[in-house]
């Protein structure tokens, strides 16, 4: 078939990056799609640390000055940017009372990282293996014919289609042309979130190496408000705000400086930069390919993968590609390692047993109660969102009968959380 590629990618994050990388080196020819002019002065808010809980993922990251090394998917990803270690992690409670996280001997359990550092890092290495790279370009529509697959591209003005034998979508959590191939159908959207992310210097009271999180309606968002360590400098930090079409994260932020228990953090700090986004929470794709076309990463996952996920998605996706084009099942295969490898895909992820509602299911005075039966009691280490509510809990419900005893309303609400969905929560 004439002018056609083995491999058309779109979207150029991590995954689709190290998709395109990966095929090229395995002698594919590849074209990426990108919307962004450049990854120089990216402003869409997200997660830009490497998360080092042993297994986080099915995989074990090993992070060093100019290189990540995956050990159990056996690859590396070249990064020259800074590096700032998170130590601890803390849940705040309205009142001041605190859970803490951390290794005994304070080893990091995540490292932040600059993600347009480590996107231009991989663009450098596409392009050297003749990848072919269109920046601010948007596909917009696309079809699969049955022996290949046509993605429609907007370029400025100009209008075209390209034709592959094999697509990649790695276009983020928002999932647009992966429902244009018919892979949203059925699958249910649980909400939209509007995140911003403030990058401020001068706040007060900052520990350094730590992640923040605090809970309570005294912070005006269901969501925890969080406040965690920038690769801009010491003292400067970001605080992450989750809002909804109906609270706006601009209108958090300003509650929380002018009427919150951390409006004192603030009193000196100034705004160098704004991110964000708005991210569409669909359930994930428990077979991420239909045809000629696999969706991969953020693109087919409740929320997101974090960077290292979008990183082995990429990978894996490349070489599901290859054994595809040589009469193997590889897109088969790979949903097999992608439904073992992330949590979001089980079932039981959809209940919040592990106590994923703490706000608005408990008032703030519940939190305080509950987050002061752990003063001064260290947790382990984790970064990861689905094993820290485990040890929260874990924690908790070994005081059981002193909450019946003193607080029999919360051990109620506590022992209703089994009948709270997902869907419910949000």
């Amino acid at each position: 078939m004439n002018n056609i590629v083995d491999l058309v990618i779109v979207g150029a994050g991590p995954a689709g990056l190290m998709a395109a990388k990966t095929a090229a080196e395995m002698g594919l020819k590849v074209v990426i799609f990108e919307k962004n002019k450049s990854f120089n002065h990216l402003k869409r808010a997200c997660s830009a640390q490497i998360i080092l809980d042993d297994g986080y993922e099915n995989e074990f990251v090993q992070v060093s000055q100019g290189m990540l090394e995956f050990q159990k998917n056996n690859f590396k990803v070249k990064y020259s940017g800074p590096l700032v270690d998170v130590i601890n992690k803390f849940y705040h409670s309205p009142n001041g009372h605190k859970i803490h996280f951390a290794h005994p001997n304070r080893k990091p359990f995540a490292v932040k990282f600059d993600k347009n550092i480590l996107l231009n890092d991989l663009l450098k290495e596409c392009e050297k293996l003749g990848v072919d790279i269109r920046m601010s370009t948007l596909a917009c529509g696309g079809k699969d014919i049955g022996d290949h697959v046509e993605i429609d591209l907007k370029s400025k003005n100009k209008h075209y289609s390209l034709k592959a034998k094999k697509a990649i979508i790695a276009e983020g959590v928002n999932a647009n042309i992966t429902g244009v191939f018919g892979l949203n159908e059925n699958r249910k959207l649980f909400t939209t979130a509007h995140v911003v992310k403030y990058i401020l210097e001068g706040v007060n009271s900052y520990e350094p190496n730590s992640w923040n999180l605090y809970y309570g309606k005294a912070y005006h968002s269901n969501a925890a408000v969080i406040i965690g360590p920038s690769i801009y400098g010491d003292n400067i930090i970001e605080l992450t705000l989750s809002g909804s079409a109906n609270i706006r994260p601009k209108l958090i932020y300003q509650k929380l400086i002018g009427n919150s228990p951390l409006k004192h953090i603030f009193e000196n700090a100034q705004i160098i930069d704004i991110h964000g986004c708005a991210v569409k929470a669909y359930m994930s794709l428990k077979k991420p390919y239909i045809g000629n076309v696999l969706a991969i990463g953020d693109s087919a996952a409740f929320v997101e993968v974090e960077v290292q996920g979008a990183l082995m998605c990429g990978y894996r996706a490349a070489k599901a590609v290859s054994d595809e084009l040589n009469g193997k099942n590889g897109f088969e295969m790979y949903s097999d390692w992608w439904i073992d490898s992330f949590e979001f895909n089980r079932d039981e992820y959809l209940q919040v047993s592990q106590g994923y509602a703490l706000v608005p299911t408990y008032s703030d005075d519940d939190l305080d109660y509950l987050f002061s039966l752990l003063d001064g009691k260290i947790l382990e280490g984790t970064y990861s969102q689905y094993k820290t509510p485990k040890l929260i809990w874990d924690s908790i419900l070994s005081k059981k009968e002193k909450i019946k005893l003193e607080n029999p309303d919360i051990y109620v609400k506590i022992s209703n959380m089994n009948k709270l969905t997902l869907a419910s929560s949000f």
